[in-house]
């Protein structure tokens, strides 16, 4: 039985609905959806973890006899997500998926990270996107009112082709997984979900933060937090799907 076939047979069992299931579990009913109608078949971790704690059941349950057997630390992080709320298993997941890219980014593997293509490398698939010339903040804001921009090719990939457009970070907010000359590659979207990095708006400045649904939150922790209550206005521009390192001179 697969995946999505356990989930919607221990959902039923419990007579819970998706959106139910969806609340519980802290999971986007979008996401929920795709999951039991097996468009997605293979979920992230984060996202089975969240499923377990909402029925009650293990990881080896859902995913089946070839899942390694849990530590001792595992098991007790497994117990305290499932005993935590909503918005603590939202927190868990956001810093799991952080850390995540930050171990993959420091081995050199990031599967969130583009990389720009030499010019004798034709052979290889590309994506042109636009590079808008004015640097989105990553510190304390800069104006994106400028429509000036430039394109970039940048290899073809789950990444890139998800991809509408790029920027350039400026400031050291985000860091240590993302450094100012950097250029992330954003998704236009209206709403990124809680946990989210995005592109924002917020009383015509722009903002390169985690979304944390009544704030904006940096990487950095010598950056406070910015609380959404002190701007009139607040539009999100998209998602950041991926970002190129910058070049350093040898």
């Amino acid at each position: 039985m697969s995946f999505c076939e356990k989930i919607r047979n221990l959902k039923n069992k419990m007579g819970m609905t998706s959106r139910e299931l969806s609340q519980k579990s802290g999971i986007p009913l979008g996401t929920l959806n795709k999951l039991l109608s097996s468009v997605v078949e293979d979920p992230k971790l984060s996202v089975a973890l969240s499923l377990c704690g909402a029925l009650g059941v293990s990881l080896g349950t859902l995913l089946g006899e070839d899942v390694v057997s849990l530590s001792a630390d595992e098991q007790k992080l497994l117990s305290d997500y499932r005993n935590s709320d909503t918005y603590g298993k939202a927190a868990v997941r956001s810093l799991a998926e952080m850390e995540s890219g930050r171990t993959a980014d420091s081995a050199g593997v990031s599967a969130e990270r583009a990389a720009v293509l030499p010019q004798d490398t034709a052979a290889v698939p590309m994506i042109t996107l636009p590079l808008y010339y004015l640097p989105v903040s990553a510190g304390l804001g800069e104006m994106l009112d400028n429509s000036d921009k430039e394109t970039i090719d940048v290899r073809a990939d789950a990444c890139s082709e998800h991809a509408d457009f790029a920027l350039r970070v400026s400031g050291d907010s985000m860091e240590p997984r993302f450094h100012s000359g950097d250029i992330v590659l954003v998704h236009q979207q209206p709403t990124v979900n809680f946990g989210e990095l995005g592109i924002f708006i917020a009383n015509g400045e722009g903002y390169f933060k985690r979304y944390m649904g009544d704030r904006l939150h940096s990487l950095n922790p010598n950056y406070p937090d910015i609380p959404l209550c002190r701007f009139d206005d607040f539009l999100c521009c998209g998602k950041v799907v991926g970002h190129l390192r910058k070049k350093v001179a040898s």
